[in-house]
């Protein structure tokens, strides 16, 4: 099962108005399709979660969460849907070959996707879904929980028994770099131009 999470509130898109972008970042045209078809043609069998009537219009494949708050909390929305191997990937996120082919060998039963400062995708095996389930609890919990704890980075520094004020990498990551994240417009103007410029 490949999820991709596309629930996000569009804050750092949405800052600035540029003529010809759309207003999803998901939307972005990637070789002559939104973003959002590419990154389901590219994992087969895809379910785009998210609530967005524009993304859903794009979408084979929909799943509408009942908290969308924070990333983890859409994640945990869709704990249901999960499988015997499960794929986490975010909608604003061009994945390269490289990336694709080593989530799609891993073996690992949970496996982290990025850079130093991104992650891009996850992959787990349903044998650990609980203690990805129990880290995401732990820190909605918290007493001291924020919305800034909500990222993918924290469940993984969770699942690492990391602070979440340290930026480490430890156990289960695979540093790729391939991928591009298009969290603003001038991160996909840049891209453009490059892709350009090599055409």
């Amino acid at each position: 099962m490949n999820l991709i999470l596309a629930a996000g509130s569009q804050t750092r898109w949405n800052h600035g108005d540029i003529i010809g972008l759309p207003k999803v970042k998901q939307l972005v045209d990637i070789d002559g399709i939104p973003l959002i078809r590419k990154i389901q043609t590219e994992f087969a069998d895809s379910i785009v979660v998210t609530k967005d009537p524009e993304i859903i219009a794009h979408s084979n494949k929909y799943f509408e969460p009942v908290n969308s708050e924070v990333t983890i909390a859409t994640l945990f929305s869709t704990r249901d849907l999960w499988e015997e191997w499960t794929v986490i990937l975010l909608g604003d996120v061009l994945y390269g070959r490289n990336t694709r082919k080593l989530i799609h060998r891993q073996k690992e039963p949970v496996m982290f996707y990025g850079d130093k400062g991104e992650i891009y995708a996850i992959k787990f095996h349903l044998s650990v879904s609980h203690l990805i389930i129990y880290a995401i609890s732990q820190i909605v919990n918290s007493p001291d929980f924020h919305s800034r704890y909500g990222k993918l980075w924290n469940l993984y520094r969770q699942m690492n028994g990391f602070d979440f004020r340290e930026h480490l990498i430890g156990d289960y990551f695979t540093i790729v770099s391939d991928c591009k994240d298009f969290d603003n417009k001038e991160q996909y103007l840049k891209y453009a131009k490059n892709k350009k410029v090599r055409n």
